[in-house]
């Protein structure tokens, strides 16, 4: 794709590649949304200022974006999708008496689930280009709850909540709302993300603390903490039924990774660091999520093959940028992250004058990263 840039732009791409000539990859903003060209992630990025309050939540495997994004002129937030053709903001607006509306997820039909205000509660929805927005009837008896996560098929999963506490739920259009259940002696549970087979992670409360858990074919599975932690939280699943999340303890908060062949794995923390999060998964098994390091909180990509690798390098360091968090990954290898603004290093290794008012720090920005190779999955 190409946008147009303007002089102020063309120069300062020219001065970066002129004095890092050996780096291969380029940035530009669309639709307020950060985009990365690399050839493998980690990689470079050259900043770019990004209005506050753009915020990219969900990722499809097409590379459209769904979140929420603020109006300074009428002080309203509202779910927005971001589509992959142009990334320009598309406000899906919000349910009939309120103001607020934000997206979770999106699949690769364009479908959205999210949830919005209505007055006096906050309701999940599901948004189609047919149907617009519209909300997600609750479990009996509840008045509020939210949505986090949406198949190919639109089929949705949240949590209801009432007088009775949280209930995970899976909403199907044909089917109505269902209630999943939580694990014995638990008195709440959330749902946070469905895959193509109907299979939902989520989170259910237990007599010895919240654990992650796994509702399929009709049963909930308690998916156990890693050794000596008391308990975890599910957060992603993938179509092979592959879930990750964060287990904690007295040792820490560490991220997992969880297989019906082997079980809760540990994916430890990046180096100098002691608390990591696992966020998201995709079908080829990587793994995306935040590690505190030796240098604070820092983005990470995890496989099989490789381990835990920090999303930072020389390169972001040197162009003054810094992930702190990854919270999505497609089938692409395309990775929704957060970065914020670091000082930028100048060729002699010093840090360079910053060219803005530094008196407060910059709100992170979201940042597309956009592999040059292709990951796909077949």
């Amino acid at each position: 794709m190409s946008r147009r840039k303007s002089d102020a732009d063309i120069a300062l791409i020219i001065a970066l590649l002129v004095t890092m000539a050996e780096l291969l990859s380029t940035e530009h903003t669309l639709g307020q949304i950060n985009v990365v060209a690399c050839p493998v992630c980690p990689t470079l990025v050259l900043p770019t200022a990004v209005a506050a309050g753009q915020v990219g939540c969900g990722l499809n495997n097409l590379g459209d974006l769904a979140g929420r994004a603020s109006n300074w002129a009428t002080g309203e937030t509202r779910a927005t999708v971001w589509s992959q053709g142009t990334l320009q903001p598309k406000d899906l607006g919000a349910l009939p008496g309120g103001g607020y509306s934000s997206a979770s997820a999106v699949n690769d039909a364009g479908q959205v689930a999210g949830s919005s205000n209505t007055g006096d509660s906050v309701v999940p929805f599901i948004w189609t280009s047919t149907g617009g927005l519209q909300s997600i009837p609750l479990l009996p008896g509840d008045n509020c709850g939210q949505a986090f996560g949406i198949n190919k098929d639109g089929h949705v999963a949240g949590y209801s909540s009432g007088p009775d506490d949280a209930r995970a739920f899976l909403w199907v259009p044909s089917a109505g709302i269902q209630n999943l259940g939580c694990l014995p002696g638990g008195s709440y549970c959330r749902a946070r993300a469905v895959n193509d087979s109907d299979e939902v992670a989520g989170t259910s409360a237990t007599p010895a603390g919240d654990h992650a858990v796994l509702w399929k074919a009709g049963n909930v599975s308690d998916l156990g903490t890693l050794p000596g932690d008391t308990s975890s939280e599910a957060i992603a699943i993938n179509n092979a039924g592959d879930v990750v999340g964060y287990s904690q303890g007295p040792g820490g908060l560490h991220a997992f990774l969880w297989t019906g062949a082997t079980g809760m794995q540990d994916l430890g923390v990046l180096p100098g660091g002691n608390v990591s999060r696992a966020l998201a998964i995709n079908d080829l098994g990587s793994v995306v999520g935040s590690s505190t390091s030796a240098s604070g909180d820092h983005a990470f990509i995890w496989t099989q093959q490789t381990g835990m690798i920090d999303l930072n390098n020389a390169a972001t360091a040197a162009l003054g940028v810094l992930f702190v968090e990854a919270h999505a990954i497609n089938n692409t290898g395309e990775i929704l992250a957060m970065g914020k603004s670091t000082p930028v290093l100048d060729a002699s290794g010093g840090t360079a004058p910053p060219d803005h008012d530094d008196c407060a720090p910059a709100p992170p920005s979201t940042f597309l990263l956009v592999p040059t190779i292709s990951t796909t999955v077949q």
